[in-house]
C-alpha cells in the first residue's frame, strides 16, 4: 500500500527526501540577497512572485558535507504558517513510498541527523534519508 510520495534530492553525494505534500514549488538555483546578522546557514532572501522568502543552505544547516558546494535547485517547503526555500545539490525524482520502505535511523546517528531525519527509506537499493520537515522549520529559526 502506497503511503505517500516523496521528493528525492541530493546534498553533495547523499540522497534525502521530503514528503511531497510539504513541497510548495521547485525552482532552479538563484543567488540570494544576503541577510545581515542571519545564522551562517541562511544564504539570504529570494523574491518569488513578490514574496520575500528566506533561503537556507540545507546541507550546512543539517551538518551534511556537500563537498562541491554546487547548488542546482531550490526546494520551497511550506508548513502551516510560512514558506522557506532550501538550496540543494540536485532534485533527483519523485518516488512512491510505503511502510515497507521505511527503516529507523541506526543508533550511531549524530544528534544533528536524529533531529532532522526521521528514518531511512530503502528505494530500489538506494538508501535515502527521510527529512522531518517540521524540524527543518524549527531548526531554521534558531
Amino acid at each position: 500500500m502506497i503511503m505517500e510520495k516523496a521528493l528525492v534530492f541530493s546534498l553533495g553525494n547523499q540522497e534525502f527526501s521530503v514528503q511531497i505534500s510539504a513541497v510548495k514549488e521547485i525552482k532552479g538555483w538563484a543567488k540570494a540577497t544576503p541577510f545581515p546578522a542571519a545564522p551562517a546557514f541562511v544564504e539570504g532572501v529570494v523574491n518569488v512572485r513578490g514574496s520575500v522568502i528566506p533561503l537556507v543552505n540545507m546541507a550546512q544547516m543539517m551538518g551534511v558535507s556537500d563537498n562541491n558546494d554546487e547548488k542546482k535547485a531550490i526546494i520551497f517547503l511550506k508548513d502551516d504558517k510560512k514558506i522557506i526555500g532550501f538550496s540543494v545539490s540536485n532534485v533527483t525524482d519523485i518516488s512512491d513510498i510505503d511502510e515497507e520502505d521505511f527503516r529507523p535511523l541506526p543508533e550511531l546517528s549524530s544528534d544533528n541527523l536524529k533531529y532532522y531525519s526521521n528514518g531511512i527509506l530503502s528505494l530500489g537499493g538506494r538508501l535515502v534519508f527521510s527529512v522531518n520537515v517540521s524540524s527543518l522549520f524549527e531548526g531554521s529559526l534558531q
